[in-house]
Order: structure tokens, then C-alpha cells, then sequence
């Protein structure tokens, strides 16, 4: 095999540069094509400057491929241009289907289907689809705001119609930029009512579950509690105290209490430990990707198909399709197929802080997670041979596959966890610094502590709603117990510490310095190690110099 592999590198001129994987690459186009669409249709961006794009791959192509490989360069300079124009012509297209329907300014009835409520205890809203505007059918959903007796008469999935000042809300622009989320969730409508009407009921088997689990929470368990159950298992955070959750985003954790990869994630786990540990794991595949694709299906149902509950959902079914058909396990390639499905269903994704977050904390995992952990484990070697004078024996190694002891054990499981969590928070800091304008000092800390604990609580915590909600409504308080008594004591550390943070702001220089550093640290460059180092000292150098000129 080595004898092979060396000839094949003859042939092609020695390794190059980059490793091209395709699907990575097609993503990255496809977000060129997002963005510069993003400036034509917003900043009427001149067509003509696509041309910068062509010495872009160019250059791709050189560091990737020899002249000898012209037909795989003709081919992958096929898909990246077609990467490139689906994503311009697929944000172009979500944009206007997003400014298209009626225009409304003024006093109107509107009908609709109920399908969220929140109020933070001073304001309460309704968000609406299947609407009908004087009789009129129009696409997209509605925010209606409304009197606290009007909202208490409301429950999920009723028909209501509203009476009250209509305004369409179509504009790419607000007062905090791009209204990318409005886009997203195509929430086309704001309202102000005057008068509510409940003139039907619309069963809605999701509507309907979310509506049973949040009444049974709510019911058995204490106020705050109840609120970050609903927040953790559902999504809505509108019950939780204001101040409390301030407090949690200060502590750089806030996506614990918000539906995310890491609730799917666990969900998904559990559900590939309960395959192993039945009679299931004897069945065909394809029924256990059946029965994994229904629990996600129906979970992301509940939570009402949320943008980051889709992505997660979409991650996961491919990295267990792969597992199934024997595909391999190339994380870069199946993150970036599920990116390129996501950006494909709503390319304006690519603009919210929730997207951004998720393939960053994923593509930051799969890049540096690896050279993390050989790091850790040479400061393990280099803590016991120099400070503790041991035998000079290994530690215990990432590729070891003979068995290991408890200890050992022990320590794979730790520095595996450790080396996660600091790639995640490496890839994402330069994006919650800009969405923010703040950096956690406890946000390593604390996910080290409470992510591992809401991970392996998730599924626990689910199943005992879902008792809950099953057995008769007297019962609840009894089998949520536990629960709520868990919460309490979890809380008790952001009920009674305030968390600081420290304001920074960032440069467009610095973000791009500070990923080329990062990605030169990952091993993916075939470059000798003296130039990666001298490249990643001199990106480090100018993202810390553009850092403090910025923060002066």
C-alpha cells in the first residue's frame, strides 16, 4: 500500500499543498456565491466583480493539483462555479419570495393558527401562519402582540382571528442590520391587537405534544425550573427570568437553555446506545436508520423545525448514514454536506448568529480536536517524566487500541472531552465577540462543567416529561420531582455568582488572521513544519496587533 501511494505521489508531482475535499470546497463556494449575492442585492454590487472568484481557484487548483490532473481540475472547477451560482441564484430567490405578498399599513383582520406564545411577563405575543389577511391568503407568519387577557385565552394550534394595526414587515434591514433571522423564518408580519377571537381548533399532532409537555412542566415543577426545561427541551426561553438569563450568557452557556446540536446530539446518542443495548441492533440498517430518522423527525417536530434543530438534525442522519453504508468517517466532509443542504433550504442561514456558531464550534472540532489532544497528552508525557520523575514509560496514546486499565481509561475520556470543548471555543470565540461584543471569562470553565451534565441528562430529562405527560395530570409533580430538584441545585450557582465578561470588538483582519492561524495549526497543510510555524506566528502577530488598535 505505502509502495503504491508513493508511486501515485511521483506521478502527481509529490504531495500537494492541499488536501481537496470536495464537499468542503463546494461549501466554501457556495458561501462566496451567498455573500456576493448578499452585496449585489442589498448593496447593488457590480455582477462583474464574480471575476475575483476565477484567480481564487485558480490558485486552489494550482496547490491541490498537478497539470497531469487536468480532467479532475476541469471537474472541480465545474462544481465550485456551480456551487458558486446555485448559491447566489438560491439567496437571490429567497429574498424576493420573502419581500413578495401584500403590502398592509393599517387596521385589518387577520386569521391564523397559533403556532408559539411567549411574554417575557410584560409583553405577550403570538406567532401565527396559515393567514388570511380580509379574507385574503397570504404566505409567511405573523408576530401579533396583544393584551395579557387576550393571551391567557390563547393555546397552541387554535384558530384565532385578530383585529388590530397590521404592518409588513419585508425589509432586509432593522435597526440591528441584516434581519437575517426574520428572513429565515420568514416572519413576513407584526401586529397589534385590539380585539382576539378563538373561532376554531386546527389539530396539530406536533402543536398538540409541545402544548401537553409544556403544561405538564409547568404544572409539576417550580417557576424557574419549569422555565429552563421548556428552554432546554423545547427552545423557548420566554419564561426564564430576564436576570437569570443574563447571567447564564455572561457565563458563555446560554446554548444549554436553547435547542441546539448539543440537545440533538444527545438525543441522537441515546438513541444509538438504546440500538446497541436491544434486539434492534439485529434488525436490517435500514430500519435503524428508519427508527433514528422518526425520533428526530417527530423531536424536531415538537420544537416546531427551529433553523438550528434542522441543522443538527440534518448532521446527525448523515453522519449515521455513513456509519451504515460504510462511507468512512470523514467529519469535514459530512459537516460540509450537511452546510451545503442547510445553505441550499435557506441560504440566508448563513448570515445568523446560530448557524455561524454551530459549523464553526463543528468545523473547529473536527480541525483541531485532533492536534489538541496529541498536545495534551505530550504535556501529560512531559508533566510525568520532568515533574514527577517517572519511569519514562508512555503515558497512554490516542491511536493505542490494546486494553486499557481504568486509569488510562480515565484519562482518554478526559483529555478527549477537553480537547472538544477548547476546539469548539477556539473556532467559535471570534464569532460570539462580534454577535456580542463580549468575551466570557467563565465560558471554558463553565461548559467543561455543564455541558458533559446537560449531555448526559438530556435523554433522562425527556423521557420524564414524557411519563408526565402520559400518566394522569395529578401524577406529575411526583415524576418530575427529580428533576425540578436537579434544576434547583444547578441554578443555584447562577441565582447567586455574577458571571463578568471583558468588551472587545474585532477587526475584519483580525477574524481572518486569527482562523488562517488557527487552520495552519490543524495538520491539514502539507507544508513543512518550520514554514506553518513561522506563518501561524505571523497571522497570531497581526490578529493581536489589529486586536489591541481596535480595543485602544
Amino acid at each position: 500500500m505505502q509502495s503504491s501511494q508513493a508511486q501515485n505521489e511521483r506521478e502527481n508531482g509529490g504531495k500537494r499543498i492541499i488536501n481537496f475535499r470536495t464537499l468542503l470546497f463546494c461549501a466554501l463556494f457556495l458561501c462566496f456565491g451567498i455573500i456576493f449575492a448578499y452585496l449585489h442585492v442589498i448593496y447593488g454590487l457590480s455582477l462583474w466583480y464574480a471575476c475575483i472568484l476565477l484567480p481564487i481557484t485558480g490558485v486552489i487548483c494550482v496547490l491541490a493539483f498537478t497539470l497531469a490532473q487536468w480532467k479532475r481540475i476541469l471537474v472541480s472547477l465545474a462544481l465550485l462555479a456551480l456551487s458558486f451560482i446555485l448559491g447566489a441564484v438560491c439567496f437571490s430567490a429567497q429574498i424576493n419570495d420573502f419581500q413578495s405578498g401584500g403590502s398592509y399599513d393599517g387596521e385589518r383582520t387577520v386569521g391564523g393558527r397559533v403556532i408559539a406564545k411567549e411574554t417575557d411577563g410584560e409583553t405577550y405575543a403570538l406567532t401565527l401562519d396559515s393567514l388570511s389577511v380580509d379574507g385574503n391568503q397570504e404566505d409567511g407568519k405573523l408576530t401579533a402582540y396583544l393584551p395579557a387577557s387576550c393571551y391567557e385565552e390563547t393555546s397552541l394550534s387554535d384558530e384565532v382571528l385578530l383585529f388590530g394595526d397590521l404592518r409588513t414587515k419585508t425589509q432586509t434591514f432593522g435597526d440591528y442590520g441584516f434581519r437575517a433571522y426574520a428572513v429565515e423564518e420568514n416572519m413576513r408580519y407584526v401586529m397589534y391587537v385590539e380585539e382576539t377571537a378563538v373561532v376554531g381548533k386546527d389539530f396539530h399532532l406536533f402543536l398538540a405534544t409541545r402544548g401537553i409537555l409544556e403544561d405538564r412542566v409547568c404544572a409539576g415543577m417550580d417557576e424557574t425550573p419549569a422555565a429552563v426545561t421548556v428552554a432546554t427541551l423545547i427552545g423557548n426561553t420566554s419564561g426564564i427570568e430576564e436576570g437569570l438569563l443574563d447571567n447564564v450568557r455572561r457565563g458563555g452557556i446560554a446554548h444549554i437553555f436553547a435547542v441546539s446540536g448539543l440537545h440533538v446530539g444527545a438525543l441522537y446518542a441515546f438513541c444509538l446506545w438504546l440500538i446497541g443495548k436491544t434486539g434492534l441492533k439485529r434488525t436490517a440498517k435500514t430500519i435503524r436508520f428508519v427508527i433514528v430518522f422518526a425520533v428526530l423527525l417527530l423531536y424536531g417536530g415538537i420544537c416546531g423545525y427551529s433553523a438550528s434543530v434542522v441543522r443538527a438534525t440534518v448532521m446527525c442522519l448523515l453522519l449515521y448514514f455513513s456509519k451504515l453504508a460504510g462511507l468512512g468517517n470523514d467529519n469535514l466532509e459530512t459537516i460540509s454536506a450537511a452546510a451545503i443542504i442547510v445553505l441550499l433550504i435557506s441560504p440566508v442561514s448563513l448570515f445568523t448568529v446560530g448557524f455561524q456558531l454551530s459549523f464553526a464550534a463543528c468545523y473547529g472540532i473536527a480541525l483541531l480536536a485532533r492536534p489538541i489532544s496529541k498536545g495534551l497528552y505530550r504535556l501529560g508525557d512531559f508533566i510525568r517524566y520532568n515533574v514527577l520523575r517517572k519511569e519514562r514509560k508512555p503515558f497512554v496514546l490516542e491511536e493505542d487500541t490494546h486494553p486499557l486499565n481504568t486509569w488510562q481509561r480515565i484519562v482518554r475520556a478526559t483529555v478527549s472531552f477537553a480537547s472538544v470543548t477548547l476546539a469548539a471555543q477556539i473556532a467559535t470565540t471570534p464569532i460570539q465577540i462580534c454577535s456580542f461584543g463580549y468575551l466570557s471569562v467563565w465560558s471554558l470553565l463553565l461548559n467543561c462543567i455543564f455541558v458533559p451534565i446537560v449531555s448526559a441528562l438530556f435523554s433522562v430529562l425527556l423521557a420524564f416529561v414524557v411519563v408526565a405527560s402520559i400518566l394522569p395530570s395529578f401524577c406529575g409533580a411526583f415524576v418530575l420531582f427529580i428533576p425540578n430538584a436537579v434544576w434547583s441545585a444547578m441554578l443555584l450557582v447562577f441565582e447567586n455568582v455574577t458571571f463578568s465578561t471583558v468588551s472587545l470588538a474585532v477587526s475584519p483582519v483580525a477574524v481572518c488572521t486569527y482562523y488562517a492561524s488557527a487552520t495552519l495549526c490543524c495538520g491539514k497543510w502539507n507544508l513543512p513544519k518550520k514554514a506553518i510555524a513561522a506563518l501561524s506566528l505571523a497571522f497570531a502577530l497581526v490578529c493581536t496587533v489589529s486586536l489591541v488598535f481596535t480595543n485602544v
